[in-house]
């Protein structure tokens, strides 16, 4: 990256003009540091999100780890909403940038070599692209998972709230249904609509009762239940509204009830099933 130095001349319109020109053509812009080191300094930057307008100062990414061997090519990115900086780093060897995650914007390449002490600007390629042209519908999230057709049995009777081992997402737009932990994890911050449901074959004056934990949380943010006067299948419902960070957060669906000391869900995907999507 070409690094020039610009001196304009002490007129008050040329002042104004640079301040302009500044803020337009520096945001965010990535250079070596004053005195170079295995981190390289962002100037000040600015992001729109809807109505809110963020101002994020200047920020110092890294240190920078060079490989064992060999080369590789890290990638800096600042985060869509808070305009933090990160770094993702690449694979050894590879000509090939890392991706760009989700919600992050690209602001440089760095190229490390096994022998780099110090980032400098011949190193730094700045490929800052600060708007974004792709559609509203890549930002959201969508996601249906269900027992995929597998009874969950052995479920323990009240008080014990038992997690719904959802087992496959039918639709997940976004990628944010967790497998491994059977969760609903989204990568995009938002507020979400949450629908959950359970089926279970009921006696005479049983109930069951639908929860909506929020990372683990003992109580759940939200909780509905409905009791059986006959013997029949029932379906227990809850539907809400919840901010997930887009990083940590994630949702369990649960379920509580009293029909046996060793029940069953239902594991039709038409009978016990989960439902989210951003709303916002």
């Amino acid at each position: 990256m070409s690094v020039q130095t610009f001196n304009p001349t002490d007129l008050s319109q040329n002042t104004a003009n640079w301040a302009v020109a500044q803020r337009i053509v520096g945001s965010f812009a990535p250079h070596a540091q004053v005195s170079p080191d295995l981190t390289i300094a962002l100037d000040p930057g600015y992001l729109l999100n809807g109505t809110t307008l963020t101002e994020v100062k200047a920020q110092v990414v890294g240190p920078f780890a060079p490989p064992a061997s060999g080369f590789r090519i890290d990638r800096v990115v600042v985060d869509r909403s808070t305009g933090i900086a990160s770094v993702v780093v690449g694979t050894a060897n590879s000509l090939t940038p890392p991706a760009i995650p989700l919600g992050k914007l690209p602001v440089a390449r760095v190229m490390l070599q096994a022998t780099t002490d110090v980032v400098t600007n011949t190193t730094i390629v700045d490929e800052r692209v600060l708007f974004d042209q792709t559609q509203p519908t890549a930002s959201q999230v969508i996601c249906r998972a269900s027992l995929n057709g597998v009874n969950q049995t052995g479920v323990a009777a009240h008080p014990t709230v038992v997690k719904v081992m959802l087992s496959n997402a039918s639709i997940d737009v976004g990628n944010s249904f967790d497998a491994a932990n059977n969760s609903f994890k989204p990568k995009i911050p938002g507020h979400y609509r949450i629908y959950a449901q359970i089926a279970m074959n009921m006696t005479n004056d049983t109930w069951l009762g639908v929860v909506l934990k929020l990372n683990g949380s003992s109580t759940g943010f939200a909780y509905s239940g409905i009791t059986c006067a006959g013997g029949d299948r029932v379906h227990s419902t809850v539907e809400d509204i919840v901010y997930l960070n887009g990083t940590t957060d994630y949702v369990d669906m649960c379920g509580v009830q009293n029909v046996s000391s060793s029940g069953t869900f239902i594991g039709a995907s038409t009978q016990t099933y989960f439902l989210a999507q951003k709303i916002g």
